[in-house]
């Protein structure tokens, strides 16, 4: 599972009610500390409104409330809210208090239920970039990691149009494109890159990632880069992979002329890699097959 239990805490990790400097000034600092403590979010939140226009009220303290009130939504959404849409206003809420990845990553999960996939994919590598360079503070396992990039890059496959790749807020090419997530290595950039049938053109939505990709690759600059096409299971396997093999190879190209001058290795796969699919996809649906068919790119 992506959500793991929080620990409702009174205080936030590393803050203390001395650190608060503008205690004095800020004639709100009772009455907020009191509603913290006493768990009354509602009174918590009209609070929190009025710091946040007070100068006299400082950081430390909007941070601590907006943490607490931050954990009361995501909580709410998990286990109080009894609709889609109240479950989303509570994540979103819960984001415009403090930014977390497992906001994001619900928010992700409540669209793929739904089947939204573009804001799924969204969502999903919005988390991703906060694992990426968010707090440091808000653990993740390897597992959960995992879980987060298998569903956002399966969401960027299921999608009916194409999902940018949100960038990072160092402004790198964020997403899926990360492949160093704390801990976990992605080996693979799994990328739908599609074509007309039976053929090595691109259509629309593969034309639109093969430029992200060009994009991406001019901005890292690597010496090398590594593209492996996939096919899903449908037809003659050995068919398949002499297309998996001209699909990597037409892509290559298409890098080569947008002036990438490094080494470029081609492998094909066919239909000999198809993925597992991810949680509520049927096995060899056309949904699996969307995500199966792909060219899987790495860089050094």
């Amino acid at each position: 599972m992506i959500v793991a239990p929080l620990k409702r805490i009174a205080l936030a990790a590393g803050l203390t009610l001395a650190s608060f400097s503008a205690a004095q000034a800020c004639t709100q600092y009772d009455a907020v500390v009191a509603a913290v403590q006493g768990d009354d979010a509602p009174r918590a939140a009209e609070l929190f409104d009025e710091i946040s226009c007070s100068a006299a009220c400082d950081d430390a303290l909007r941070e601590w409330v907006g943490d607490y009130l931050a954990r009361e939504s995501f909580l709410f959404a998990l286990n109080g809210a009894e609709t889609p849409q109240l479950r989303r206003e509570a994540l979103e809420q819960a984001l415009a208090y403090e930014k977390h990845w497992r906001s994001y990553a619900e928010l992700g999960r409540l669209d793929w239920e739904l089947q939204n996939y573009a804001p799924a994919a969204t969502s999903f590598q919005l988390a991703l970039n906060e694992l990426v360079d968010g707090d440091p503070s808000h653990e993740a396992t390897d597992e959960e990691i995992a879980e987060v990039y298998e569903l956002a890059s399966a969401a960027v496959a299921l999608a009916d149009t194409p999902v940018s790749m949100p960038s990072t807020r160092s402004g790198e090419a964020g997403g899926i494109f990360k492949t160093k997530i704390r801990g976990f290595t992605v080996e693979e950039v799994p990328l739908p890159i599609t074509f007309a049938f039976d053929s090595t053109d691109f259509d629309d939505t593969g034309l639109s990632y093969a430029n992200a990709l060009v994009d991406h690759v001019m901005m890292l600059s690597p010496s090398s880069v590594r593209l492996a096409g996939h096919t899903d299971p449908v037809g003659d396997a050995g068919y398949n992979m002499g297309l998996s093999e001209a699909r990597a190879m037409a892509l290559a190209e298409f890098l080569r002329a947008a002036g990438f001058d490094g080494e470029i290795e081609i492998a094909a796969y066919g239909e000999t890699q198809v993925p597992e699919p991810p949680m509520g996809i049927e096995a060899d649906s056309e949904e699996h097959h969307r995500i199966a068919r792909r060219v899987a790119f790495s860089a050094e």
